[in-house]
């Protein structure tokens, strides 16, 4: 039996190596651990469906309060919330996995659409779940990822016939993404690039009817949303929001920390195998190289995102560098069936492994990690104490899960959908530049009760010593720093409630 690199890889090997790649997978996307974000969305998801409308003026914030809401997640919210509401805390999870399984089984569709060898399909997929692993969380932009795999499965099973998908799917895929998440913005993007691609290659048989339908269907159907036109205005603008990159490090640049390296190393072998693999070099597979490439390194959020817009590009060209490879490699001894069981046996051995590193200690949401101001929420709620709450960002959904409408905050996960810029830059004046009474004049500025602070906020001791604020109550994550005026009008006496261990939600 002749294994040569000229025959197929042997099967053992390729199973093995296909129990593994399931392992890494479940390692990797099976991580239950908490989002700040998650708390903030349970809630407006609550209210929706409570109320049965959508917000259009902000009711949650003090700093903020009756200014325009641009909620472009307004339907994911509902749907989590859903979940959350029919099974609890297995609820949220059930629909984490359900996101999970939807990428992973459109993934493996999408390269199979294109890819024919076994081998290279196997190590395109971790590539895949490697780059995008930072990004399966119990976030929203889930609902893109599934979008963003829906559309490039249309678009290959389209291809085989020579032909686009039929404009009925798109519309209603476009539709459907413009009310769960702002992303479909990019996916526009994906959709013109190989539009544009196919009508040049094939403008002899395109009507010009089908040119118009199949640009403007997709664009006009996004209109259909709680805000129409005025949801591309915030979009676009949230987009140049200098604040988000200054500030939020989700939003700032690649600077080769250890959750962007898989992208960096899959980009440079992406970019590698496009130059290399002696395939035709398509327009629309170029620019979605270039412009998730341009993504990703201009902004660490967009890292996994690289990894789904060039599904097509690796699938594509690393099928054509295994063939370069091939073709230069003469046929060499066979493997002996001892070694090719030994390898196996090995993969399998590190199939085990990865399997067992994936089951959490507890199949439980993981809140432990994040440092949530879980005691101080706790004292505000055993004291029953209102007002206007001043947090950091990455506190403000979780403060207002467990204190609205008692307590509105100065801001929240929420961000650019409600908060104007001025008040981004207090916000985080406060958490980050607040020394030299700075953070005193924003308090004033704001009319702010009291506030959690960080034990890292570099005016932390300033505010111990001032002689109209004080810190009420204290613990490793933070203290609650109270104006005196207001702690005179609160009844007393205050409880000190028993510590409670970090637990969802």
């Amino acid at each position: 039996m002749n294994h040569s690199t000229q025959a197929s890889f042997p099967k053992p090997l390729i199973w093995s190596l296909m129990l593994l790649a399931a392992a890494i997978t479940f390692k990797s996307f099976n991580q239950l651990g908490s989002d700040y974000d998650l708390f903030w969305h349970l809630l407006m998801g609550e209210d929706m469906i409570k109320k049965g409308v959508i917000e259009r003026f902000d009711i949650y914030s003090f700093t903020s309060f009756g200014h325009s809401v641009f909620n472009h997640e307004w339907l994911s919210e509902v749907i989590m919330t859903a979940c959350y509401k029919l099974g609890g805390e297995w609820g949220i999870i059930f629909w984490r996995w359900i996101m999970t399984g939807l990428i992973v089984a459109l993934a493996v569709h999408l390269i199979s659409l294109i890819s024919k060898s076994g081998l290279n399909r196997i190590v395109i997929f971790l590539c895949f779940v490697l780059v995008l692993r930072p990004a399966v969380s119990f976030r929203v932009q889930l609902f893109t990822v599934v979008m963003l795999l829906v559309l490039l499965n249309f678009i290959y099973a389209a291809a085989i016939r020579d032909r686009l998908p039929k404009i009925l799917w798109i519309g209603l895929l476009f539709v459907l993404w413009a009310n769960l998440h702002g992303a479909f913005v990019l996916g526009l993007l994906v959709w013109f690039a190989y539009v544009g691609e196919y009508v040049l290659k094939e403008r002899s048989v395109f009507g010009l009817k089908n040119v118009i339908a199949a640009a403007l269907v997709p664009v006009l159907v996004t209109l259909v949303n709680p805000y129409g036109i005025k949801l591309w205005w915030f979009i676009l603008s949230e987009l140049s929001n200098p604040i988000s990159s200054e500030y939020i490090s989700e939003w700032q640049r690649f600077s080769f920390q250890p959750r962007e390296l898989a992208f960096f190393l899959v980009c440079l072998l992406s970019w590698a195998a496009y130059l290399k693999s002696g395939r035709e070099k398509r327009a629309a597979q170029t620019a979605l190289l270039v412009l998730a490439s341009v993504m990703g390194f201009s902004s660490v959020r967009h890292t996994p995102l690289f990894v789904v817009l060039c599904l097509p590009v690796m699938a594509d060209h690393f099928d054509g560098v295994l063939l370069n490879i091939r073709g230069h490699v003469k046929d060499g001894k066979a493997l002996s069936g001892i070694w090719i069981n030994f390898v196996a046996g090995v993969f399998v051995f590190f199939s085990v492994i990865f399997f067992t590193l994936g089951i959490p200690d507890t199949w439980q949401i993981d809140v432990e990690k994040d440092e949530l101001p879980f005691q101080l929420v706790h004292f505000i709620k055993t004291n029953q104490m209102k007002g206007n709450l001043f947090v950091p960002l990455h506190w403000g959904g979780y403060v207002l899960f467990h204190l609205y409408p008692e307590v509105k905050v100065s801001i929240d996960g929420r961000w650019a959908m409600i908060y104007p810029h001025d008040v981004m830059r207090d916000n985080m004046d406060f958490a980050y530049n607040g020394k030299d009474g700075k953070w005193k004049q924003i308090l004033g500025t704001y009319k702010a009760d009291y506030a959690l602070v960080e034990t890292g906020n570099p005016a932390f001791f300033e505010m111990e010593g001032d002689p109209e604020w004080t810190f009420m109550v204290a613990t490793p994550e933070g203290a609650l720093l109270v104006r005196k005026t207001f702690i005179e009008s609160l009844p007393a006496p205050f409880v000190i409630p028993e510590k409670v261990l970090p637990s969802w939600p």
